[in-house]
């Protein structure tokens, strides 16, 4: 399923439009349920537990997607988006994966993760937005860094993220 924002513009239309090919990709490639979301928010409560959620609407949130339930993928962008022209600005965008990998490949006889991460490395070169140049962080403390939590990279689970850099994109654009 994916979960689409309403009228993007700018940054959130450069993500919604990555969002919508690496679904495609991965979901003619896999044959499994995965829930995409757009660019979702990093929540503080009052003890300072730090989680990620999607914005549903009216103030209301997903609650926090950094669990072991659903494969998926989501994308954050918390650093600054910096002006390098009249029209245009960069930044960095970070893509978050939880799969369970039993359920991609279920045929393969060992743990699949280089496979899986190999079709994902691929949908995310051809989805767009983004230069060339990025980090996949696979180990699953490093991966939420501070945020909140409640499942480990236990077999079957494989979790990463993708630290991407943006092309550069107009901040109204909506096209």
């Amino acid at each position: 399923m994916i979960h689409e924002r309403i009228n993007p513009i700018g940054l959130d239309q450069l993500i919604h439009k990555a969002q919508k090919k690496i679904y495609a990709a991965l979901t003619n490639k896999w044959s499994i349920d995965i829930e995409a979301y757009p660019r979702c928010y990093v929540i503080e409560d009052d003890q300072e537990k730090r989680t990620v959620e999607h914005y549903t609407s009216k103030n209301e949130y997903s609650g926090n997607l950094i669990v072991s339930e659903n494969d998926k993928f989501f994308f954050t962008a918390e650093d600054d988006q910096d002006r390098i022209n009249n029209i245009q600005f960069e930044t960095k965008v970070k893509l978050y994966f939880i799969l369970d990998l039993k359920f991609i490949y279920p045929d393969e006889p060992g743990r699949c993760d280089s496979k899986v991460l190999a079709d994902i490395v691929n949908a995310v070169d051809k989805s767009g937005g983004f230069t060339n140049e990025y980090t996949i962080v696979t180990d699953y403390q490093s991966v939420f860094e501070s945020f909140e939590y409640s499942f480990d990279n236990m077999q079957p689970y494989y979790c990463f993220r993708i630290d991407l850099k943006t092309i550069p994109y107009s901040i109204d654009s909506t096209c």
